[in-house]
C-alpha cells in the first residue's frame, strides 16, 4: 500500500510540471505573437510613413513649379490664399477680361498621386519686414502693436535688437552687449551679426514669448517681421497692421481700399515664399508634412530656385491649417 501511494505522489507531481511547462509556452507563445503583431503595425507604419514622404516631396515639386510660373504680381485671395497675376503677352493691364478674373489659381488641395493626395500651401515672406534691415522707427511700431507698453521696455527692447544684429560691441542708449549678457544665468554673448531665424530673438533682452509669438489680444514680432533677406515688402500681401508701419495710416487705408476693388494694389512679385506640404495616404491615417522656405531668382536664361530652409518632418498639420488672408 506504501508503494502505491508513493506512485501517486510521483505521478501528480509530473502533471503538475507538465501544466506550468504548458502555461509557460503559452505565455511565450502570446508574447512572441503580440510582438510579432507589433513589428508587423511598425513596418507597416514606417512603410506609409515613407510614402507620404515622398508624396509630400511631390507637393513641394507642385509648389516650386507654381513659384517658378511667370506672374504679373502675387496677391493675398480671400479664399485661396496666395495667388499669381496672369502674365498675358501683347494685352493691356487695363484690359477689363482680364480685370475680370485677374488671378492664376492652381488646385493645391486634395491632389490625387498615385495611392495618396497631396495638400499643401504657399505663404509669402515677402508680406514682412526684413528684421536685419530693420529701423528704429518701424520697431517702435511694431512693438506697440504687439501690445508692449509705451516707455522705458519699448525702448530697450528696440535698442536692444539693434544692438544684437550690429558688428560692434557698443550698446545703445537703451540697449545691451557682452556686459549684460555675461552676467545672466547661464551667460551668453550676443550674436552681434545678421539673424538667420527669428527664434533668436528670446534670447535679446526684455524679449518673452509673448513678444514674439503674439497672444490672443496681440500679434507677436514673428506676424511682422521675416529673417529673410526680401528686396521689398509687398503691399499686395500685407496686413493692414504692418502696412501702418511702413505707410502713414491713409496710405494704408487707400492700399487696401485699392486692394479690395481690383483685388491688388500695384504688380509687385514676391520672390520668399514658405511652402507647406502634406502627404496623406488613402485608408491609412498616416501622413507627413515637410515644410520649407524658397526664394525665386530671377537668372539671364531663367529663374531659379534656392532652398533656405527644409524641415522633413514637420508635425504641423495643413489639414487644420487656415490659410492667411491679409
Amino acid at each position: 500500500m506504501k508503494i502505491f501511494k508513493r506512485h501517486n505522489n510521483q505521478s501528480g507531481i509530473a502533471l503538475m510540471v507538465v501544466l506550468w511547462v504548458l502555461v509557460l509556452l503559452i505565455a511565450l507563445a502570446t508574447e512572441f505573437a503580440y510582438s510579432m503583431k507589433g513589428e508587423v503595425n511598425a513596418t507597416k507604419n514606417y512603410k506609409e510613413d515613407i510614402e507620404a514622404y515622398h508624396i509630400a516631396k511631390a507637393g513641394i515639386n507642385l509648389a516650386m513649379a507654381e513659384i517658378l510660373y511667370p506672374s504679373s504680381f502675387h496677391a493675398i485671395h480671400k479664399d485661396y490664399g496666395l495667388v499669381s497675376g496672369k502674365l498675358t503677352p501683347g494685352v493691356k493691364k487695363d484690359n477689363p477680361e482680364i480685370n475680370k478674373n485677374p488671378y492664376r489659381i492652381p488646385l493645391r488641395t486634395n491632389i490625387q498621386f498615385g495611392r495618396g493626395t497631396i495638400t499643401y500651401t504657399l505663404e509669402d515672406e515677402n508680406k514682412k519686414i526684413p528684421i536685419n534691415k530693420t529701423t528704429r522707427d518701424i520697431l517702435v511700431k511694431v512693438l506697440t502693436l504687439t501690445g508692449v507698453e509705451t516707455g522705458e521696455n519699448k525702448d530697450i527692447i528696440a535698442d536692444s535688437i539693434l544692438d544684437w544684429i550690429d558688428a560692434d560691441k557698443n550698446h545703445r542708449l537703451n540697449g545691451a552687449e557682452n556686459e549684460f549678457y555675461q552676467d545672466l544665468t547661464p551667460p551668453y554673448f550676443p550674436k552681434n551679426a545678421p539673424l538667420e531665424n527669428l527664434d533668436e530673438l528670446i534670447k535679446v533682452r526684455g524679449i518673452n514669448k509673448k513678444i514674439l509669438y503674439g497672444t490672443g489680444q496681440h500679434p507677436g514680432l514673428n506676424q511682422f517681421y521675416t529673417a529673410y533677406n526680401i528686396e521689398k515688402v509687398n503691399p499686395n500681401t500685407s496686413s493692414l497692421e504692418l502696412l501702418s508701419t511702413i505707410f502713414s495710416i491713409p496710405q494704408a487705408k487707400m492700399i487696401l481700399k485699392k486692394r479690395e476693388k481690383m483685388g491688388f494694389y500695384d504688380n509687385t512679385k514676391s520672390n520668399y515664399f514658405k511652402v507647406t506640404s502634406t502627404g496623406k495616404l488613402e485608408g491609412s491615417a498616416t501622413n507627413h508634412t515637410i515644410v520649407a522656405v524658397m526664394q525665386r531668382i530671377l537668372e539671364k536664361n531663367s529663374p531659379v530656385i534656392l532652398t533656405h530652409y527644409w524641415n522633413d518632418n514637420s508635425f504641423l498639420n495643413v489639414y487644420n491649417q487656415k490659410q492667411e488672408t491679409s
